[in-house]
């Protein structure tokens, strides 16, 4: 079996895993997909921070060529079959789809891809200048590494008239690319969890910490639904060293926060009422990130009255994405300012 035709069987094989699963990373495999549209006599072109490539749709005559560059504009998908005769999967041309005298639509009389388009790529080509078979090191077809499917959701077409060929002149489509991670990737992901293992690390001495500040552990646990598990700051500005974990109540898992001042006054936040205007203890319940905000430079709330004039470190509070709300020492108990969505 020619070796084109050995990768051609093996994208066709990779047909139903392509789309009966998420386009996700794993442990192995780098992933990216993208949903995307493009018209008229444009170039679609997105660049991919993580390998340095270009994803780019290349206008042609009658529609899109796929192309997958490189930081130098070499195209890692040049392999993908076929070379020659029939029409390659990385051309999206507006004829594919109709038939022989271009009066309807493609019943199976013209011999091209259809909305699915499989093609391959291989991650090695990058800065090598080109595909180069005949020297050392050089990538054979058939071992590309690189995986990528295209479909089609909705497309125009223009040029109808019998005896044309028809011009693709709108795509709607998306694109899923897969690729095997570096050992360089594999090693810096082991050490992104090897430290968000550490902030999460709930530790015996943070436990006596705050049971000696009064959490009541008959009623609490420390429980690291934010990162860090701890955050320390001077949280009433007198100078003394203040503590915050996140907690659960453990008869119904709800979600507030211990703080702990000076490491001896302790009080339970988020159980139960409201703080300030628009703080509820049911928004504890969704927030995913927390982090020291300094003494100034408060945003003025959605709904609120004047930013508050801050006698601390306050603590920021929010989901990611959406809404985030300010906690604070007001000189006799903590509030709450709603920064909004």
């Amino acid at each position: 079996m020619r070796k084109h035709s050995i990768l051609a069987a093996i994208l066709s094989a990779l047909a139903p895993a392509a789309f009966a699963q998420p386009c996700e990373p794993t442990a192995e495999r780098s992933a990216t997909v993208l949903s995307r549209e493009v018209a008229g006599n444009r170039d679609f072109n997105e660049y991919m921070e993580g390998p340095g490539w270009t994803f780019k749709l290349k206008r042609a005559p009658f529609g899109w060529d796929i192309r997958l560059l490189d930081e130098n504009g070499l195209d890692l998908t040049q392999m993908t079959p076929p070379l020659r005769g029939a029409p390659n999967p990385r051309e999206l041309y507006g004829w594919h789809f109709r038939n022989a005298d271009n009066t309807g639509p493609n019943t199976g009389d013209v011999n091209a891809p259809q909305k699915l388009r499989l093609f391959g790529f291989e991650p090695a080509l990058t800065g090598t200048g080109g595909y180069r078979p005949n020297e050392a090191g050089g990538v054979d077809p058939e071992n590309q590494s690189g995986r990528g499917a295209l479909t089609i959701h909705d497309m125009g077409l223009a040029d109808l008239e019998p005896g044309q060929q028809a011009r693709m002149n709108y795509i709607n489509f998306a694109v899923c690319m897969t690729w095997p991670k570096t050992d360089r990737e594999k090693q810096r992901e082991a050490a992104e969890v090897a430290a968000m293992t550490e902030l999460r690390k709930i530790t015996p001495e943070l436990i006596e910490m705050m049971g000696s500040c009064g959490l009541d552990y008959d009623l609490y646990q420390i429980t690291p639904f934010l990162t860090p598990v701890e955050l320390g700051g001077d949280f009433d500005g007198d100078d003394a060293h203040d503590q915050a974990v996140p907690i659960v109540r453990k008869t119904d898992g709800k979600r507030g926060l211990f703080m702990c001042r000076a490491l001896t006054y302790g009080k339970v936040l988020g159980m139960s009422g409201r703080m300030g205007k628009h703080l509820d203890a049911g928004y504890f319940d969704s927030i995913d990130w927390w982090g020291l905000h300094p003494t100034n430079e408060i945003s003025q709330g959605s709904g609120e009255g004047p930013p508050p004039v801050l006698k601390g470190d306050a603590i920021m509070i929010g989901k990611d994405g959406a809404s985030s709300a300010l906690i604070y020492w007001t000189g006799t108990d903590y509030s709450g300012y709603w920064q909004g969505d």
